[in-house]
């Protein structure tokens, strides 16, 4: 255990004061944007909630649109931590585990519909994430990349658990097919790096993965911006019927 922590890099005491500073900047800014909107956002606003001058604050941060990626991430790290926490309250079987994720998800989306829209609306939070190793100079990138992980990692225990029957990879299109292989290998050495093991799930396997999440995250965010109430006043059937439908599909 010592060799292991021997080898893990620790932060000089200023880093870690920075790293301090930039998550109650993001804390800051977050419970501004929550309390008083967007427009209230801004350089004066936040430097004067943390006692500090404008300036001052630019040493750190450049400018608004800085203070908002440090929110983003901060909100964003939040939920994931939120999920992972619920998830650990839930019962052995690997499939109410993921209906129970899915489940916290939309519930805490319906409850922090500020956040929701930082978190997933705000440019940073549509930056394109290719890999691991390319967002980790980017705090919402990588915060972004945490909190897939919580929806990865269920999914993939799922899968260990009880793979469910598929067609074959020949069946995607190709284009697909090779985009899925690249995600694949992805999630397999995720996996890897924190000692799961599942094998080696075929592409279409991966497809149906993928599918639970964006079938999810579509419902969820049509019903937080408001997007459903034409067609249905409560939506929390319509999101169960297709979460039922994700559960037959991985054999539930």
């Amino acid at each position: 255990m010592k060799d292991t922590e021997d080898a893990i890099p620790r932060l000089s005491r200023r880093d870690q004061r920075r790293e301090e500073l930039l998550t109650e900047i993001g804390t800051v800014t977050r419970d501004l944007l929550v309390a008083e909107g967007a427009p209230a956002v801004t350089m004066a606003a936040v430097a004067e909630r943390l006692g500090v001058t404008p300036p001052a604050l630019y040493r750190y941060v450049d400018g608004r649109s800085g203070l908002l990626d440090l929110a983003c991430a901060s909100v964003t790290r939040e939920l994931a931590t939120e999920l992972v926490k619920y998830r650990e309250t839930l019962g052995p079987d690997p499939l109410e585990r993921a209906l129970g994720v899915c489940r916290r998800f939309r519930q805490w989306s319906l409850d922090h519909r500020e956040e929701f829209n930082l978190a997933f609306a705000h440019p940073a939070g549509r930056r394109v994430l290719l890999t691991a190793s390319s967002a980790t100079d980017d705090e919402v990138c990588a915060a972004e990349l945490e909190l897939a992980w919580v929806f990865e990692e269920t999914l993939l225990r799922l899968w260990a658990a009880r793979p469910f029957p598929v067609a074959p990879d020949d069946d995607l299109p190709p284009r697909l097919r090779d985009e899925l292989r690249g995600y694949r290998d992805q999630l397999l050495a995720k996996a890897a790096h924190v000692g799961l093991d599942v094998g080696e799930p075929p592409i279409q396997a991966v497809a149906v993965l993928l599918e639970f999440w964006t079938r999810l995250y579509g419902l969820v965010s049509m019903e937080v911006f408001g997007h459903l109430a034409h067609a249905v006043g409560d939506a929390e059937p319509l999101f169960e019927a297709a979460l039922a439908d994700l559960a037959r599909r991985v054999g539930g």
